[in-house]
C-alpha cells in the first residue's frame, strides 16, 4: 500500500536533510521499533514489537538509507522485517524530499509497506487505515524531534543525545489494537454520517 503524507521542520532545508538522515533520531518516531547495531553494509538492525490485543508480535530485521540524492536533498529510508516466529514479513519504503518553507522545511514523505502473516489477514482496508495514522503519528513526531527546540547542533543540552521519553514512539511497544480500534471507530461514524 502507498499513503503520502508531509509536514513541516523548523530548520533549513541542508539542516531538516541531514538531520533525516541520522538513524538514531529518526528511528525512535517509528512505532515500537528499537535500533540495533551494525547489520550487513550500512544496514542497521531493528526490531519493532507490535501489540494488537492479547497478540504480541515481534518482527526483526534490519533499516537503512537505501538511496540518496544530496543535491536534491532525497533520501529513501527501506526496512525488512520477519516476524520471529517465522509466520510473517513486513517491508516498507518511505522516499522523503525537504524543500524550503518560507525560513523553514517542508518534507514530503512517500511510504510504501507490505505486510504479509497475521498482521495482513485484518483486512486490506483496516491495515490500509492503520498505517496511514501511524505514518501520520510518524510524521507529527519527527516534526517535533527535529524541531528548533534543541541546542546548538541538532542535539539538546549542548550536544548530547537526548535521553528517551516514555511519550517517544520509539520507547514503547507499537499498541496497535488502540490504532485498530481508532481506525474502526472512524470507519463506523462516517457510515452513519453517509445514513443522516
Amino acid at each position: 500500500m502507498r499513503i503520502e503524507t508531509g509536514f513541516p521542520i523548523d530548520r533549513p532545508p541542508e539542516e531538516a536533510y541531514t538531520l533525516l538522515l541520522d538513524l538514531e533520531r529518526v528511528a525512535p518516531c517509528f512505532p515500537g521499533a528499537e535500533l540495533g547495531g551494525e547489520a550487513d553494509g550500512d544496514a542497521r538492525a531493528v526490531t519493532v514489537t507490535v501489540r494488537l490485543g492479547p497478540m504480541r508480535l515481534v518482527y526483526d530485521g534490519t533499516v537503512r538509507i537505501a538511496e540518496r540524492d544530496d543535491a536534491g536533498r532525497r533520501a529513501v529510508l527501506q526496512g525488512d522485517a520477519r516476524d520471529r516466529r517465522g509466520a510473517g514479513t513486513a517491508r516498507a519504503s518511505i522516499a522523503m524530499s525537504v524543500a524550503p518553507n518560507g525560513s523553514g522545511s517542508v518534507v514530503d514523505a512517500v511510504a510504501d509497506l507490505e505486510l504479509g502473516g497475521r498482521a495482513a489477514q485484518l483486512g486490506q482496508g483496516i491495515v490500509q487505515d492503520v498505517s496511514r495514522r501511524l505514518v501520520g503519528d510518524m510524521a507529527a513526531c519527527l516534526a517535533e524531534r527535529l524541531g528548533p527546540s534543541e541546542a546548538a547542533g541538532g542535539r539538546p543540552n549542548g550536544g548530547e543525545a537526548a535521553e528517551p521519553t516514555a511519550t517517544d514512539p520509539g520507547t514503547r511497544d507499537l499498541r496497535a489494537g488502540a490504532v485498530l480500534w481508532q481506525a474502526l471507530w472512524a470507519r463506523i461514524r462516517a457510515i452513519f454520517k453517509r445514513r443522516g
